[in-house]
């Protein structure tokens, strides 16, 4: 006996290949996902750098701080070493020397008290 049905000689579709709904929501659910856990890893990508600049900023502000005392200590060493009495009585007479050079020949109109808070006034001369 011979087979008898129908002999397909050419097989076609009219339009695109459609999936099933329930498919399609599960490859966008998915890809959706992907994207998440990408932002979500960006994020912490950009987290994490940003706190190591601040880190190394931290840390060279504090270097910064520590060189600059010791400098600032050195430089009080050299100061300390420096200074004699004969300095001392030097730079007393230039700066009574100043003051007598910027006074204008007036006297004091007001005298206060030693510790007590108390005001006088002066009387004027004539």
């Amino acid at each position: 006996m011979s087979p008898v049905g129908v002999g397909v000689q050419q097989f076609g579709l009219i339009g695109a290949p459609r999936v099933p709904a329930v498919i399609a929501t599960a490859i966008t659910a998915k890809a959706q996902a992907i994207q998440q856990v990408e932002r979500a890893r960006n994020e912490w990508q950009t987290t994490q750098a940003e706190a190591a600049k601040k880190i190394a900023e931290a840390e060279g502000d504090a270097k910064s701080l520590v060189t600059r005392a010791q400098g600032e200590s050195d430089a009080n060493r050299i100061r300390q070493n420096l200074l004699t009495p004969q300095l001392l009585e030097l730079r007393r007479i230039e700066n009574n020397r100043a003051m007598i050079d910027k006074w204008n020949g007036q006297l004091p109109t007001v005298q206060s008290g030693q510790g007590s808070g108390m005001i006088l006034q002066l009387p004027k001369s004539q």
